[in-house]
């Protein structure tokens, strides 16, 4: 697979320049997408206790399965059946420094993956054991199942009022207008112009998804749209919707080759587990730096203009040094 390298042919000074732009650009776009992942497994975690009162009166079971349901679908991505499809993670971030590897030009990444993917790999675990989930690769693999027909059983029928909770949850932690918010609990998950994966192992994800999430304009208004089959995981799709409407601000300045270029490279479906692993860490990091009496989402608006070079410095602080990230982020705000 090519990745971001420039063509070979001895370009001239501007042509240099140009394409360390556009490298820049991308791994921009790829910490942004990590914090859009992080941000969705987050949300997936939590969320549900935020409208407590709310799914009590719909079912009493709900709660407690949400609970069990939300850690199991994210160790998923670590010790489930993902890593047969992808790969071993540590196999993955331990080979980060190679040429060969998708992120080997991303600063962040290359410097910090490995590190963050152990974290946020270690978080869940510790959540999973005190759920009682089981935290070996087959045995929670069918664990995930029975929690996933469990779940579907106590949803039937509920579907459009849970999907309208889910959209005041994350309308409430985002402070977002909740008739932006477009949720819905289906098997039919696809929707809008989805990208065309570059590989087999994209494909086969694809094909297999359980929900999707981002944002579509309609009538001259971007709205935010999720489809997924089950609570946690459209709560994860709207949060991954809400903030990719706030990372866009990074990309109205783009040109329109530029733009194509870089989401093409930085958005792809073969990245989004990867992003995943690392950016669960990287978000409970950023959480623990932004100052209190700062919006989250006029934060990461302001996070997604900054130019390539100031955005890079202000991610390493938040893994690095949480004193000092705070510090960038009141100047932020």
């Amino acid at each position: 697979m090519q990745h971001w390298d420039s063509n070979t042919d001895g370009p001239r000074d501007d042509d240099a320049a140009r394409s360390d732009e556009i490298v820049q650009q991308i791994n921009k776009r790829l910490t942004l997408n990590t914090l859009i992942q992080g941000a969705a497994v987050h949300s997936c975690l939590t969320a549900h206790h935020l409208v407590r009162d709310e799914l009590e009166e719909i079912g009493p079971e709900l709660l407690r399965y949400y609970d069990s349901l939300s850690v199991s679908l994210m160790l998923n991505y670590f010790i489930g059946d993902i890593p047969l499809l992808y790969g071993l993670p540590s196999r993955f971030w331990r080979r980060i420094n190679r040429p060969s590897h998708p992120f080997h030009r991303h600063p962040l990444l290359a410097a910090h993956g490995r590190e963050l993917w152990q974290q946020s790999k270690q978080y869940l675990l510790a959540r999973g054991r005190k759920k009682s989930i089981k935290c070996f690769p087959v045995i929670h693999h069918i664990q995930l199942n029975l929690l996933f027909a469990r779940v579907a059983k106590a949803e039937r029928g509920k579907e459009s009022r849970l999907a309208r909770i889910a959209e005041a949850a994350n309308s409430q932690i985002w402070g977002i207008d909740q008739d932006r918010l477009e949720a819905r609990l289906t098997t039919d998950v696809a929707f809008g112009n989805l990208q065309v994966p570059k590989t087999t192992v994209g494909q086969i994800t694809r094909e297999a998804a359980v929900g999707y999430g981002g944002v579509e304009r309609r009538d001259g208004r971007f709205m935010v749209v999720a489809r997924a089959r089950t609570w946690p995981l459209v709560s994860h799709e709207l949060t991954k919707g809400i903030v990719e409407l706030c990372c866009l601000h990074g990309l109205n300045t783009l040109n329109e080759e530029t733009y194509r270029i870089v989401t093409e490279e930085a958005d792809q479906l073969e990245y989004e587990t990867w992003t995943m692993q690392a950016g669960s860490e990287l978000w409970r990091r950023l959480l623990a730096a932004v100052p209190v009496d700062q919006s989250l989402s006029e934060t990461l608006m302001h996070i997604a203009r900054l130019e390539p070079g100031p955005c890079e410095q202000l991610m390493f602080a938040v893994v690095e040094d949480t004193v000092q990230a705070r510090t960038l982020l009141e100047r932020l705000g």
